[in-house]
C-alpha cells in the first residue's frame, strides 16, 4: 500500500473531542452509524483506536483552531 493512500472521495465524517486531559484527547465520530472512537496523544504522538467504526470513511476533527469574532470587508 502506498504511503499517500486516502479513502475514496465522498465518505467523510466529523469527529469531536468528547474528553480531554493534559496528555490525551478522546475523539468520537458524530455519525451515529459509524461510532468510531480514538484517543490521540498530545505530549507524545500516538493514536489508539478504541472503536474502529467505518474504516473506509475519512475522519476529520481538531482541538481549538481559529475563532473569528467579527469580519469586515473593505
Amino acid at each position: 500500500m502506498a504511503a499517500d493512500w486516502t479513502p475514496p472521495p465522498g465518505a467523510s465524517h466529523e469527529m469531536v473531542c468528547e474528553a480531554e486531559t493534559s496528555s490525551e484527547a478522546l475523539f468520537v465520530c458524530m455519525d451515529e452509524a459509524c461510532a468510531r472512537r480514538v484517543v490521540v496523544g498530545k505530549s507524545r504522538p500516538r493514536l489508539t483506536v478504541i472503536d474502529r467504526g467505518d474504516f473506509s470513511a475519512r475522519h476529520v476533527g481538531s482541538l481549538g483552531g481559529v475563532a473569528v469574532d467579527e469580519v469586515s470587508v473593505a
